[in-house]
């Protein structure tokens, strides 16, 4: 087993550090979290890591990148161990981690957030570039209240609205529905009975299909169709997503609404408190915490709540499970996630998972230079 070699900067940072302290003083929490950014520790094997259909192109891009970083070659000098994954999709065959929303087929040993997830009410009208629900309407549409899209004038102002029946795709993806389901009772609009049935991993199959002629997915949904279904399907399929109206800025003259794209999603995101135990981090929303923009952004939109964590789950007791969430927790494999159907963690968190998932690895130390 064998550390990475680490950045001369974070060397210099940890030598300053030992030479104000006594002998092998505990690690000050900014060279730890520096180190976690720069480095990563290479374990001997080969495991297999499911994952989520819709990410496994940026999974296997992780498997890739960690097959060029861990290789034992006796051509140079810094040799590590040789340390590879494989991606397999939703099996339900023995691997050694998970990637997923739903809760783990294995015993999980840790748990830890990896990518954020969202539940949308897509819909096809074509005369509508934009369409936004308010919480109350979306309940509305859920019980069976809501049935014409004319009832659904208020939520957009200045947009004429058809007068057409609304007509449902009854299957929606479990966690989708119950993330829009617990939103709106968090708005004091509970849904009492549903006209949507909760099924586990719905195929893409019922919300898309193949074009015969020129082999492009295109939507299935009809005119006047509404369905419910995670983000990453509607960002996949490029279906329409349903902002939440949240009412008028009276000084702009312009509806605010909370809108299911990157920024919304990371914005609601940093409403997450993070709760942990020994060995898995759970994520509950406090809408009371002031949203924090995406980076590179000055501030946050109104932020899109109906979010849930994708987890990264080891599914043994060795080290290699959790080597490999390290290196995929790293601040390059985030970034990737934003041109993925997924959303990036917020820092805070993606750190908490980072220090969780690499209990039991070798913590690199700092060595002085000259």
């Amino acid at each position: 087993m064998k550390v990475s070699r680490l950045v001369a900067s974070i060397a210099i940072l940890g030598s300053a550090s030992l030479a104000l302290t006594a002998c092998d003083p505990p690690m000050p929490p900014e060279v730890a979290a520096a180190i976690a950014e720069q480095s990563y520790t290479c374990v001997e094997g080969n495991a297999t890591v499911s994952s989520p259909e819709l990410m496994n192109d940026i999974v296997v891009g992780w498997a890739d990148s960690l097959s060029y970083s861990c290789i034992d070659d006796s051509a140079t000098t810094d040799v590590e161990p040789t340390m590879t994954f494989q991606v397999a999709s939703e099996t339900t065959a023995t691997v050694d981690a998970e990637i997923s929303e739903y809760p783990a087929l294995c015993t999980p040993i840790q748990t830890v957030p990896l990518a954020v997830e969202a539940g949308v009410l897509v819909y096809m009208e074509s005369d509508l570039s934009s369409f936004s629900v308010s919480p109350k309407s979306l309940a509305g549409i859920m019980n069976g209240t809501i049935t014409n899209w004319k009832q659904l004038g208020a939520d957009n102002p200045g947009t004429s609205i058809p007068d057409l029946p609304i007509t449902i795709v009854p299957q929606a993806d479990s966690l989708a529905l119950k993330s829009l389901t617990d939103y709106t009772t968090a708005q004091g609009n509970p849904v009492t009975s549903s006209v949507f049935t909760a099924v586990d991993h719905p195929s893409l199959d019922l919300y898309s299909a193949m074009d015969e002629v020129g082999g492009y997915r295109v939507p299935t949904l009809q005119e006047g169709q509404m369905a419910i279904v995670p983000n990453s399907y509607a960002v996949a399929l490029g279906l329409y997503a349903a902002s939440i109206y949240l009412g008028m800025d009276k000084e702009a003259e312009s509806p605010i609404v909370a809108t299911p794209d990157l920024a919304g999603l990371y914005a609601a995101s940093t409403q997450w408190k993070v709760e942990k135990d020994a060995n898995s981090i759970n994520l509950k929303l406090d809408p009371s915490i002031e949203a924090q923009p995406a980076p590179g952004f000055d501030s946050a939109p109104p932020p899109y709540q109906a979010i849930y964590p994708v987890n990264y789950v080891t599914c043994n007791s060795s080290l290699l499970p959790n080597a490999i969430g390290r290196f995929i927790l790293r601040l390059d494999s985030q970034g990737a996630l934003g041109a993925s159907n997924y959303a990036q963690l917020p820092e805070y968190i993606r750190i908490e998972s980072l220090t969780m998932i690499s209990k039991g690895l070798p913590t690199p130390k700092p060595t002085a230079t000259e």
